[in-house]
């Protein structure tokens, strides 16, 4: 019983690792945050469980970033068409390069997230194949 007690604060303390790792600069600076040592946090990576879900993490964030690009495009394709449209505005440099910014991204993750779905379909299929 007393492990038992012992595991869950320190599966809290792994799962704010996965956070920190996420959030902070350096891996030295998320073990500094979670007052253990940079040589406990590398062990923790080298764990599986800890990996996958450090891995799950990033993805779910790299998920919310890419929805939070894609539901900006249309304000950024305004912009452009603002800044197009309109004569005698002052320096609009940043605004453009912003707005680009945000169409670029959001199509490049379009085209990853299909290209992921393809690959994903076509090892289905190999699996499928050579279990046969």
């Amino acid at each position: 019983m007393g492990r038992e007690t012992n595991e869950k604060p320190k599966e809290r303390l792994r799962e704010r690792a996965v956070t920190l790792l996420l959030s902070e600069k350096s891996v030295e600076a998320a073990a500094k945050k979670l007052g253990v040592t940079r040589r406990t946090v590398y062990r923790w990576l080298q764990d599986e469980s800890f990996r996958a879900a450090y891995r799950e993490a990033r993805k779910n964030l790299l998920r919310a970033a890419t929805a939070r690009l894609t539901a900006n495009m249309l304000k950024a394709t305004e912009v452009l068409s603002q800044i197009a449209t309109r004569r005698g505005v002052p320096y609009q440099g940043p605004r453009v390069s912003a707005a680009i910014g945000i169409v670029r991204l959001a199509l490049e993750s379009d085209v990853i997230d299909d290209l992921e779905t393809r690959v994903r379909r076509l090892e289905t299929q190999k699996d499928e194949i050579f279990s046969n």
